[in-house]
């Protein structure tokens, strides 16, 4: 290889670690600004930083709820709803809710609670 190759290389190098840093950068200030909505009967029931890592427990009753919230994402731990469907609906996280067939969403339509996962820029 020539010097300008070389150098031309390391240049390559170096822009690519400063972009993956700053991306990196962001993803944890979004991290740290993101928050989980829970719903209850369409309404704001309460709203979770994803830097407040806990377990919400609705009790309505008849019904109930507990909903993990961790720093990656929100996930519903349980419900007493016969389906079962918001459980195995795994977690919501900031990595994969583009993917997800309900993207940013868990709902369990019997308890009538949702949850709304949130970057944090939205």
């Amino acid at each position: 290889m020539k010097k300008k190759d070389i150098q031309l290389l390391i240049i390559i190098l170096v822009v690519s670690i400063i972009g993956l840093a700053g991306a990196r950068l962001n993803a944890s200030e979004n991290a740290a600004t993101s928050q989980a909505v829970i719903f209850l009967n369409d309404e704001e029931y309460v709203r979770v930083p994803l830097e407040d890592p806990q377990v919400v427990v609705i009790d309505q009753g008849d019904k109930t709820n507990e909903i993990q919230v961790t720093e990656k994402g929100v996930s519903m731990l349980y419900s007493d709803c016969s389906s079962q469907y918001c459980v195995q609906q795994g977690e919501v996280t900031l990595e994969n809710m583009d993917q997800r067939f309900l993207g940013a969403w868990i709902y369990c339509l019997h308890n009538k609670v949702s949850i709304q996962l949130l970057r944090g820029e939205e």
